[in-house]
């Protein structure tokens, strides 16, 4: 029994700590991307089920304050019953407020996921790389997102090709596609911007993929000098 209690209370921990949200977005992305090629009532149930895993577990990894997660609770409720409603009512306006929602959480966890891998001065740990890579998943996500709600507000924000996916009114698999081929900046041409407000937004991604590999490369290097010699023995007799 106490194994089963330890068990339970290490898993509990670990789906509402950093390493379980790390996870859900590396699953998220995963799904997201899988999914046009086996396309199914069951796929996506399985992908709104780890959205709404995600979402849960991004409140319990957002700031202590309560009225911070309060604010979250209520953006993930909200995202969470509008995304499942949406695959019995797809109106476009259940899809926008979904979209919008969505949208207002991911942005929200970004930047404080930002903050905690590029804040602490430790050690580089293989979780401060593991949260630098899931930090870049989840901005390509959260772009994915604003593209889809740019298309339901802006329609022919973007030229979709002929092959979309014609049972996903919100493109999401299409735009989650777009948005990483836009941060990688390699730019097949099948999906384009055509909207200013959507050429905007693809311009600040592709800078942005540009830079954060750079600028986290450089971080994780001068926090690896730091650390390397702060534990070098000081010669006898000198103080820190």
């Amino acid at each position: 029994m106490d194994q089963t209690n330890r068990f339970t209370c290490n898993f509990i921990d670990f789906f509402l700590g950093q390493q379980g949200l790390w996870a859900f977005i590396f699953l998220l992305f995963l799904a997201q991307l899988l999914g046009p090629t086996i396309d199914s009532p069951l796929v996506r149930l399985l992908t709104a089920l780890l959205f709404s895993l995600f979402m849960i577990a991004g409140v319990f990894s957002l700031s202590q304050r309560p009225v911070v997660r309060i604010l979250a609770a209520l953006l993930v409720f909200a995202a969470i019953v509008l995304r499942w409603l949406r695959l019995a009512l797809p109106t476009s306006a259940i899809i926008a407020w979904g979209l919008t929602a969505s949208l207002l959480f991911m942005i929200f966890l970004t930047l404080a996921s930002v903050d905690r891998v590029f804040r602490d001065d430790g050690a580089v740990t293989g979780k401060r790389v593991t949260g630098a890579v899931a930090v870049y998943l989840l901005f390509g996500l959260t772009f994915a997102y604003l593209y889809s709600l740019l298309d339901q507000l802006l329609p022919g924000a973007f030229s979709l090709p002929a092959s979309t996916n014609v049972n996903d009114p919100t493109h999401q698999e299409s735009f989650t596609y777009f948005s990483f081929i836009t941060l990688t900046t390699l730019g097949y041409g099948d999906i384009t911007p055509v909207h200013p407000a959507a050429r905007m937004c693809v311009a600040v991604q592709a800078l942005f993929g540009q830079l954060y590999p750079a600028t986290l490369l450089a971080r994780l290097v001068s926090l690896e000098i730091t650390n390397r010699q702060g534990s070098k023995p000081l010669p006898t007799g000198e103080k820190r």
